[in-house]
């Protein structure tokens, strides 16, 4: 907070910024000051900015009713959609300049995340033992086995046959395909395709060793894709729904990667229009570990409930 001069004397200066955000060649700023006249930009060069005031009631309880027009949303173009984030430059009024904030940027939650995956990775390297990657289907040219680098055997399971795949069928029903066990598991960007993740939960307790571990990565927010093959998406609370005490698991870390907005085409009532200010992030993920047998049965035939013929290619 800093005290800056006005007309009646000393004002007391209110200032935040709630998001701060690289949309391809596009930067959108969302906050509040009670003396806003912005001004933005780029490794010394002007960013013409579109501003829009926004009502806050929110900032009333704290400041008093007048913060109820404290409240701006901006949007500029910018010369370059390769950034270096540190030659920002905003600037609230002629008394108020800052560097972009980092923290919009450092994102802890992602430092959090990258050190849940390296746990995983140090137990993995360090045990050794063997690994089944369920979806490791080579689509987009991504194939994780690099992340491990001391197995003695990494074998990859998949609803259909391609590149990376050793074993094809459905994860719903591994333990009609797999007949032997693992040390580990992992799974990245599947889960939110499996009709019941609960049921492999299970399946996954019946192929793993005791104390084995496991991996899994899938969407927070994400636009529906590969339809209609598409069902769910987790919250870091929820893995604890899926790997728990019944399905003979437990949770040891769960988290979220990748900060993100979400942002209504029509903000056609007040519960829209601040929702891009709420958390959200584009992945979450868990390290969990099978600590005993399943208590638990789903013996359903998905087959029976939905089409899981997967075509994708």
């Amino acid at each position: 907070m800093r005290v800056m001069p006005c007309k009646e004397g000393l004002l007391v200066a209110h200032y935040y910024l709630d998001r701060f955000s690289l949309l391809g060649h596009f930067v959108i700023l969302e906050g509040w000051a009670n003396d806003f006249d912005l001004e933005l930009s780029y490794d010394g060069q002007h960013i013409a900015l579109s501003v829009q005031p926004i009502p806050r009631p929110d900032l009333v309880s704290t400041f008093g009713e007048e913060a109820k027009y404290w409240g701006f949303a901006a949007c500029g173009a910018l010369p370059t959609n390769i950034i270096d984030r540190n030659l920002f430059k905003l600037r609230y009024n002629r008394e108020i300049e800052r560097v972009a904030p980092q923290d919009q940027f450092s994102a802890s939650e992602d430092l959090k995340f990258s050190s849940m995956v390296a746990a995983f990775q140090r137990e993995v390297d360090s045990r050794g033992g063997s690994l089944l990657e369920i979806g490791s289907r080579m689509r987009s040219g991504a194939v994780y086995r690099s992340w491990f680098q001391n197995l003695k055997d990494y074998v990859g399971f998949d609803v259909m046959e391609g590149p990376n795949v050793d074993i094809v069928g459905d994860a719903h029903h591994l333990t009609r395909h797999v007949n032997r066990k693992f040390d580990f598991i992992f799974s990245i960007a599947v889960f939110e395709h499996l009709l019941m993740p609960w049921k492999v939960a299970l399946e996954m307790n019946s192929i793993l060793n005791q104390g084995g571990a496991a991996l899994i990565i899938a969407p927070h927010a994400w636009p529906i894709h590969e339809e209609p093959w598409d069902f769910f998406r987790f919250s870091k609370e929820s893995w604890s729904g899926i790997f728990n005490q019944h399905t003979g698991f437990e949770v040891v870390d769960a988290r979220y990667q990748h900060p993100a907005s979400i942002v209504p085409f029509y903000a056609h009532n007040e519960h829209f229009q601040s929702m891009s200010l709420g958390p959200a992030y584009v992945m979450s993920g868990c390290y969990v570990r099978k600590n005993a047998p399943a208590k638990v049965q789903w013996d359903a035939e998905v087959s029976e409930v939905y089409d899981v013929n997967y075509t994708h290619k």
